[in-house]
């Protein structure tokens, strides 16, 4: 998942970090009717 990341964002694949976790059976998503995907992004000026 980082390299295809980090491939179509031209991005080296240091500078991609992929993590998962789990909704420890809360809210729609731990009861099984749906997913989630949260993205965060460190944007730096150069």
């Amino acid at each position: 998942m980082r390299e295809h990341l980090a491939k179509h964002l031209a991005l080296s694949l240091d500078q991609v970090s992929v993590k998962s976790k789990t909704t420890d059976g809360l809210g729609f998503a731990g009861r099984r009717e749906g997913i989630a995907c949260y993205a965060v992004a460190l944007i730096e000026k150069a």
